[in-house]
């Protein structure tokens, strides 16, 4: 079957050109649909549901850039995009790789053979994203990004993001819009007896659920733990005003698809809207409170807003100690605050129900917030019966008070001797991130919120464990990333400067020359001088 391509172009002239540059044929692609401007573009996508798609990036209507946009978040990763740029678009250039398309193409140095590269990468690509389609394949990948992102909507979703200062700042950094006027938090519970395969039953269930409710709705997935999601769906406003209808007609379609595939038995409480992603705990604890509820004849529930629900045990008072100890991996004070928190089980007259909300709070903080969270837990109660899970069939609020008492107390033994093993894991995951990150322009806060960390702990532990601080780091890398851009590529100085984040090239040969004792003028004709028989420029 051909590979499904469309070309957009608002000037007739490369329109036709692309159409006949190359044999399309050969390449086993059909042109089935040409487009002049956007809103074109997109009614062809609609139709024709190409596998690659060839724009320009500036158009009348609707840009290339905002048609790819729009249909990431309606198809998911397919149709793959290959943007056509003019030199002075490279700031859109940048924001179409986050987007994630295959590549970019300038206009005026566009050949036959730099076309033929270009499509031949996005077939490969093509191959690769379809494979993962397959459902015996599909995988929930946590990637870094995805960890950061599960790692956010946990302390959201728990009240630890101080402000909306601090909410923002991490929004930005993680590229979540929430730009929607709806939110809902579905609480979602995974049912399994293949204990065997759990691991994989889990990611492999959490891949195809991402995949199936995509289709429909915008949403972020955020694991909990092995038998515990939340989505956070985005809801425009007609989407809200009948979002039970929509919600139980998606969510229907995908326990019918995840039980045919994988005979895992899923089960959905949806909570209440809120409009202020900021207020999204609110959602999510209208919904896990209807856990309860949730029976082999009962799969979907909704919170009622006129309903009254049982006060939550108030952890307010335990919330900075929380947010500190996660922050700057302090073993001894998080196990505190746990047995402070189990100390109050008995003094204060709260129902089992409380109990177990409260004691599932901090259980699902320790297994996303703390490294490998979820071996170290598994390792506190692998010797006893269910498991970690044992917490969900707890029915007394004396169960759940011992409970936390051994997760504290598991908690000291395994992070204790490996505090040091963490710390320095951290700050490789660090140094990776700014390696995979070249191109921005970084800075201490921006990252310390990304992973979690207070600025001033970070910057401590930083330099304790790299043997320099955290921007020495990152001007060292990216000199170092200049020094090998410019022996190997083609490369300008300023396009050097642009591709490594700096404000300007002026500023990059001034941090250039500060590192290296030469401009990078002067080490591009040291280049030359020492490798003759190539010109980096």
């Amino acid at each position: 079957m051909a590979t499904k391509l469309i070309i957009a172009d608002d000037e007739p002239l490369v329109l036709v050109g692309l159409q006949s540059m190359i044999g399309w044929a050969e390449l086993g692609i059909e042109i089935v649909a040409v487009a002049r401007n956007g809103r074109q573009l997109q009614d062809a996508i609609e139709k024709e549901r190409p596998d690659l798609v060839i724009t320009d990036i500036k158009m009348p209507i609707k840009s290339g850039l905002e048609v790819m946009k729009e249909t990431s978040v309606t198809y998911g990763r397919l149709p793959l995009f290959i943007l056509l740029t003019s030199y002075e678009e490279f700031s859109f250039v940048k924001e179409a790789l986050l987007l994630q398309a295959v590549d970019y193409l300038v206009k005026l140095e566009l050949t036959a053979q730099s076309l033929k590269a270009s499509v031949t990468k996005a077939l490969a690509l093509l191959h690769t994203v379809k494979a993962e389609e397959n459902p015996s394949m599909l995988v929930y990948e946590r990637s870094p990004m995805q960890a950061f992102r599960d790692k956010f909507f946990v302390r959201l979703f728990n009240g630890l993001i101080d402000s909306r200062q601090s909410f923002e700042a991490q929004r930005k950094e993680l590229q979540l819009a929430f730009t929607s006027p709806w939110y809902i938090v579905c609480y979602l519970e995974i049912q399994t007896d293949q204990e065997d395969t759990e691991v994989g039953v889990y990611y492999s269930t959490m891949g195809m659920i991402k995949e199936t409710i995509s289709k429909y709705l915008q949403c972020y997935l955020t694991s909990l733990d092995l038998h515990h999601a939340a989505i956070t769906f985005c809801l425009t406003e007609s989407q809200c005003q009948h979002v039970r209808t929509i919600l139980r007609q998606v969510l229907e379609k995908t326990i019918q698809v995840i039980y045919n595939y994988f005979s895992v038995h899923l089960g959905f409480c949806i909570g209440l809207a809120v409009q202020e992603p900021f207020h999204l705990a609110e959602a999510f604890l209208s919904a896990r409170q209807l856990l309860p509820v949730l029976s082999d004849n009962l799969r979907i529930v909704f919170a009622e807003p006129s309903a009254s629900m049982e006060t939550s045990f108030n952890l307010a008072p335990f919330k900075t100690r929380l947010t500190r100890s996660f922050e700057e991996l302090d073993v001894p004070e998080l196990a505190k605050i746990i047995n402070d928190i189990a100390q109050q089980f008995s003094t204060q007259n709260i129902s089992a129900l409380q109990a177990v909300e409260a004691s599932s709070t901090i259980l699902s903080m320790a297994i996303s917030l703390l490294p490998d969270g979820q071996h170290l837990v598994n390792g506190i109660f692998e010797q006893e019966r269910g498991n970690y899970r044992q917490i969900y069939t707890y029915t007394t609020t004396e169960q759940c008070r011992l409970y936390l008492q051994r997760l504290a107390e598991g908690l000291c033994e395994q992070l204790h001797a490996r505090k040091q093993d963490y710390r320095a894991k951290v700050v490789t995951n660090i140094q990776q991130y700014i390696q995979e990150n070249l191109n921005r322009k970084l800075n201490l806060n921006e990252v310390a919120l990304l992973f979690g960390f207070s600025q001033n702990y970070l910057s401590s532990l930083f330099s304790k464990y790299s043997g320099c601080s955290f921007v020495e780091y990152i001007t060292k890398t990216k000199i170092e990333a200049a020094k090998d851009l410019m022996a190997k590529t083609d490369s300008r100085i300023y396009e050097i400067a642009d591709q490594l984040g700096f404000e300007s090239s002026f500023y990059f040969s001034k941090v250039f020359k500060k590192v290296e004792g030469i401009s990078p003028r002067q080490y591009l004709q040291h280049l030359q001088r020492t490798q003759p028989n190539e010109k980096p420029q």
